[in-house]
């Protein structure tokens, strides 16, 4: 069986009916952005099911506009935590937190690239897609510069990232948190996953939550932790450039998401670090800005965004000469740098796959093609893991991904080409 073959296997067999789970065993739910990603793989040989992903995902969206990072549909007893933990209150049951907003930019994806939807369909799915976002400008938003704020490491769906490491230490563990039992170390050994101690704080986080039942104006105010997030930001502006193609094809109006897109642009010029010549994170409780460039540096281009590009490639071309494989999560030079240890280091296909979209979108095509290059050899040397280990390639975390086999159809293989005309057909700088 060829790489292209085992990964249509991967999406058949990863296939709950209407929505994914990114693999068997470890994540037996729905997430946010890995059912994005799916579609992606799932238009190549079932177009229809592409959308109904993303229909699907959207029908889990909050009174209040937010869309949750976890839809607890199908089979999930055993996974930790679940929506008991969670309790939300929701009608079908959620967790209390977001993830990176893609939906929107794969929508506009599968209608550009032929997916059929009847109108009164579509402008429900973006109505659903300007409600969310605009979601952002109320209850995740700084009001003093404009990036987004996340409340949760795993908010930024980079969950372990070494940035998050000192607003994290400040989060004292609850006490009462008692005996539970991780999911993930079942499948995956320990070295490569967050420890006790940094889980102890993740669930600290989501008490807090549903203490306050959460009020997510609440939650972006008072949480204790609050970072700004340069890849939330650059995801979230992506996603409004998008939403105005998808808002002019049923007819809506654009004029709020402009405003957003233009209030979203100052967010992201306000994440440059001058220490450190790239664009970080910034904890928004100590104004203490982060110490390194992470992969999420590197997606200003895909947001539209040009500002310091020259310092941004410098970084780009530094990293490149220090790792086998592009683009490890974390700065290789950079204490708190793990190759092998969940979002410390290893490459990720989603963060790849946007880095890439971007830098050929400006006519960064070495460096585009260096990305996609070392993304189909990951995948043809170990197959489709969770993320890999930069330094060596090997694969790591969780096995047969539905998002790396997705990512691998949709634009790394030999067979998605080049990804010239309808790969690379998004919003140009400035756009909005």
């Amino acid at each position: 069986m060829s790489r292209y073959q085992e990964a249509l296997q991967i999406l058949k067999d990863n296939d709950r009916g209407e929505f994914s789970v990114p693999t068997h065993g470890l994540y037996p739910v729905q997430f946010n952005w890995d059912s994005a990603f799916a579609a992606l793989g799932y238009r190549l040989f079932a177009p229809q099911r592409a959308l109904r992903e993303v229909e699907l995902l959207l029908e889990g969206q909050w009174a209040d506009g937010m869309v949750p990072h976890i839809v607890f549909r199908g089979e999930h007893d055993g996974y930790f935590p679940g929506p008991d933990v969670w309790s939300t209150g929701q009608p079908i049951p959620t967790s209390g937190i977001t993830q990176p907003p893609v939906a929107g930019s794969v929508l506009r994806r599968l209608i550009e690239t032929g997916v059929e939807v009847d109108q009164p369909r579509l402008a429900t799915m973006v109505q659903r897609l300007a409600d969310w976002h605009a979601w952002f400008s109320v209850a995740r938003q700084c009001p003093d510069t404009g990036a987004i704020v996340i409340v949760h490491p795993w908010e930024s769906g980079r969950d372990n990232l070494s940035d998050w490491d000192k607003a994290m230490a400040a989060v004292i563990p609850d006490t009462g948190l008692g005996e539970y039992k991780r999911r993930d170390l079942e499948h995956v050994d320990a070295s490569q996953r967050p420890t006790k101690e940094e889980y102890d704080r993740y669930l600290t986080l989501v008490r807090f939550g549903r203490d306050c039942n959460w009020d997510q104006a609440h939650l972006g105010r008072n949480s204790p932790f609050r970072m700004l997030d340069p890849g939330m930001t650059a995801m979230l502006l992506r996603a409004e450039r998008d939403l105005i193609w998808l808002q002019a094809r049923v007819g809506q109006d654009i004029s709020a998401t402009q405003a957003r897109i233009r209030r979203l642009e100052d967010g992201w010029r306000a994440l440059w670090n001058p220490s450190v010549k790239g664009f970080t994170s910034l904890n928004q409780i100590t104004g203490e800005p982060g110490q390194a460039v992470s992969s999420a540096s590197f997606l200003g281009p895909y947001a539209g965004m040009l500002d310091h590009l020259s310092e941004t490639l410098d970084h780009f071309d530094r990293i490149a000469a220090r790792v086998k494989y592009m683009v490890p999560s974390f700065d290789p030079d950079a204490p708190g740098f793990d190759a092998r240890r969940y979002w410390r280091g290893p490459v990720w296909y989603v963060v790849n796959n946007r880095i890439g979209l971007g830098l050929r979108e400006i006519g960064e095509l070495d460096r585009s093609e260096r990305i996609r290059h070392d993304t189909a050899a990951l995948s043809e040397a170990t197959g489709f893991s969770e993320y890999y280990d930069p330094l060596t390639g090997d694969g790591l975390g969780g096995t047969r991904f539905t998002w790396s086999a997705s990512v691998y159809l949709d634009w790394a293989s030999e067979q998605a080409g080049a990804i010239a005309s309808t790969a690379a057909t998004a919003a140009t700088p400035g756009q909005g």
